[in-house]
């Protein structure tokens, strides 16, 4: 990879003394954008590729790429010196690309040109500097947490019992519904918490000031907590050691995929259910939740708190997902992409790349910043009805996050509403930041895979008992410092304190 892009470097400079054509005026530019993506083109993708390409002059060539081998297809294209013009890849793809050289320097269109992008992107430039060029464009996330707890309010209903706050009051709402027989069918067959995974279980380690990650957390003096190696972490361990020995948690939620988790919800066997914000109205949308549990009553709760008022529903990093511009881009090529990029960045081109054309796919009241029709409440047609919707390909690239709750709100179904419920609950949701998310030095890229293995295989034998969180837990911490977790924090602090002009320290 290093080989390869040098020797195109190597040519594109060579090429650079000569003299340089520009596209002619009024004639589209045309980019190849490659990202993963399963979304079939069809005729509403032609429109909005029209559109595109007669109001920006900028015409896109969608290469769609497959999220199973992503990684290797780009590595392919880059290798062999036929590198798409704009990607759209992972953080840490995109990293280690930057460090290699792959990227266009944006720097000099970051102007009033382009002030939907500005004031998109925000103060998170910073994540995309490199040795002062601006490399990427991040596709904002903007919300706390994107993990939601879920509950059957029929159960608590039934049972008499109040909605949880504390962590008392939710380990008393599990004991009941795991021994109360909630669903009514007389059989010991329910639980009280289940989920896709054991990241899920966060959502009470919060109480504990912890989290189910290798999170690091910020504290008043200055100081930093490395969640892995706490002793709130190791309380919260304690904790759910205690509450899994009494069988209050599912113990299938530790191996299940996302697919299993759906239907043991629509079966009814848990009545607390910690998922991602859209799986709740996905269970109706997608699982048949609502024949399955025609009388469920299903609410978003806020979860348990800990003493600073932070909960521990998983911190979502500002974006996960970045757009980078090829370096052997013209000038002109990447003035295009960035306007192509200003364009999604603000609201009426982001519904144009999220829905498809206006007037057929949505519309939009700019003064409110409202969509007011969109094509799922005509049956998933389009306005005229010539379009029968599927998810087609309109080339969204930014996310922005306004979007999901107007749209559902527009929509009376129990999807629609729990959908509106989980996205709200992501914006109150009082998540503990992890302040290293985006820092992914060269020894994170070395060491995360082995070190993320070890953590959570360690996390579920201390849960499950397997190990003693008293006897074992020294010899956990000194393994997971010396198997790289000192070189990779300490990179990180420093890396840290760089980009803030800070001083913290670790907190043990």
């Amino acid at each position: 990879m290093k080989k390869s892009l040098s020797l195109v470097m190597v040519l594109m400079l060579l090429l650079s003394a000569l003299p340089a054509f520009g596209v002619a005026e009024g004639e589209p530019v045309k980019l190849d954008v490659f990202y993963a993506t399963s979304r079939p083109m069809n005729d509403a993708t032609e429109l909005t590729h029209q559109y595109i390409k007669d109001t920006l002059g900028v015409d896109v060539n969608l290469i769609q790429g497959d999220s199973s081998n992503f990684v290797q297809q780009l590595a392919l294209y880059i290798s062999s010196g036929d590198m798409p013009d704009v990607i759209w890849c992972d953080y840490n793809v995109w990293m280690e690309y930057a460090k290699e050289g792959a990227w266009a320097d944006l720097s000099a269109y970051l102007t009033d040109a382009n002030a939907d992008l500005m004031s998109y992107v925000g103060d998170n430039w910073v994540y995309m500097t490199m040795d002062d060029q601006v490399l990427g464009v991040p596709s904002m996330l903007d919300v706390p947490s994107s993990h939601v707890t879920f509950l059957r309010q029929d159960w608590l209903t039934k049972l008499g019992l109040e909605s949880p706050k504390t962590l008392d009051e939710f380990t008393e709402v599990m004991r009941a519904f795991k021994t109360q027989d909630p669903d009514g069918n007389g059989k010991d067959d329910t639980y009280g918490l289940s989920g896709a995974g054991a990241d899920y279980l966060s959502f009470l380690m919060g109480a504990f000031g912890a989290s189910s990650e290798e999170d690091y957390f910020l504290n008043d003096d200055g100081t930093i907590t490395t969640n892995a190696i706490s002793e709130e972490y190791r309380a919260a361990l304690r904790y759910l050691r205690d509450i899994y020995a009494e069988g209050l948690i599912d113990p299938e939620m530790f191996t299940c995929t996302y697919e299993q988790a759906q239907a043991k919800w629509g079966r009814g066997e848990m009545g607390i259910w910690s998922a991602w914000w859209s799986h709740g109205g996905n269970a109706y949308s997608r699982f048949d939740f609502g024949a399955l549990q025609p009388d469920a009553n299903v609410q978003a709760v806020l979860p348990p708190v800990g003493a600073d008022g932070k909960s521990g529903n998983l911190y979502s990093a500002p974006f996960t997902s970045v757009v980078g511009i090829s370096y052997l881009c013209t000038p002109e090529e990447v003035e295009a992409a960035v306007k192509l990029l200003n364009f999604q960045a603000g609201g009426y081109g982001y519904r144009v790349c999220q829905y498809g054309v206006e007037n057929e796919f949505f519309d939009w009241d700019e003064a409110t910043n409202t969509t007011t029709w969109y094509w799922g409440v005509n049956d998933n047609k389009s306005k005229s009805g010539k379009y029968e919707i599927t998810d087609m390909e309109v080339y969204k690239m930014l996310f922005h996050e306004d979007w999901q709750a107007q749209a559902n709100a527009l929509v009376d179904t129990p999807a629609s509403k729990l959908h509106t419920a989980g996205s709200d609950m992501r914006y109150v949701e009082p998540a503990r930041e992890d302040v290293f998310c985006m820092f992914l030095t060269d020894e994170y890229i070395e060491n995360n895979a082995e070190l993320k293995t070890f953590f959570k295989t360690n996390m579920l034998a201390f849960i499950m008992g397997e190990k003693d969180i008293e006897t074992d837990w020294d010899a956990y911490v000194k393994e997971y410092l010396s198997m790289g977790g000192e070189a990779t924090r300490q990179s990180q602090l420093a890396a840290y304190n760089a980009a803030y002009g800070t001083a913290c320290t670790f907190a043990e």
